[in-house]
């Protein structure tokens, strides 16, 4: 991505805060939080394993679907996160990413070759996720030797996990914490377009998240990490 681009999108949305979908209306229905990227072309049209239709989906767009902040040196949940626990009594939050976000191709981009010229409120926005690629190549999720493509399908559900494991740290265990790549490339199977759940309540193994689902083959699982 163009970094003029995503700069001059990053300083549009300084104020954001959140927006409601028409999922559910009912005033009894149960509600969830869906996390993607402001920048994403695939908004969640359709519902998402724990959610159906009777439930009420609040859409939460963030760069890069990142769920924390930085807050007087701490890591915080994302503010519009914050207040909309405020608001609801929330039984599951969803993280979509999707393979081809460009945010987090920028992030990769910065941290191979840092950038100097962005003024620092941007950076600071960015940050979080140029870490995140840091980290990914430390724990051995990314490495040189793999090529661009790949490093962005696995960076996309990397940072999808990564965001989980937070949000089960600061919801209660009640609460249902999904992760779902959009896989808008066919990198999970030949089909593209579909949606993989990749990590549960802290739990990333396939076959161990298969285990702790109902019987819906319509609820897919798969990941590129394992």
């Amino acid at each position: 991505m163009n970094a003029n681009k995503l700069d001059s999108v990053i300083e549009s949305v300084e104020d954001w805060a959140g927006s409601r979908s028409g999922m559910g209306h009912e005033p009894d229905a149960q509600t969830a939080l869906a996390i993607s990227c402001l920048m994403s072309s695939c908004k969640l049209s359709e519902p998402l394993w724990p959610v159906d239709a009777t439930w009420n989906v609040v859409s939460v767009e963030t760069l890069g679907n990142q769920t924390q902040e930085r807050y007087e040196g701490k890591t915080v949940p994302d503010s519009t996160i914050e207040h909309l626990r405020t608001q609801h009594d929330i039984k599951a939050v969803l993280v979509v990413g999707h393979t081809s976000c460009e945010v987090l191709g920028d992030a990769y981009e910065r941290w191979i070759a840092p950038d100097t010229e962005s003024p620092v409120g941007i950076k600071a926005r960015l940050e979080p996720l140029r870490s995140l690629v840091g980290k990914g190549f430390e724990q051995g999720v990314l490495t040189e030797s793999l090529s661009l493509q790949t490093v962005q399908y696995r960076l996309t559900e990397y940072n999808v996990r990564q965001q989980v494991q937070f949000l089960q740290q600061a919801f209660p265990s009640s609460v249902t914490i999904a992760g779902y790549v959009h896989d808008q490339d066919g990198v999970y199977n030949s089909f593209p377009d579909r949606r993989y759940l990749v990590a549960l309540d802290g739990v990333t193994d396939p076959t161990t998240i298969r285990a702790r689902l109902p019987d819906d083959a319509s609820i897919r699982v798969a990941s590129l990490l394992t």
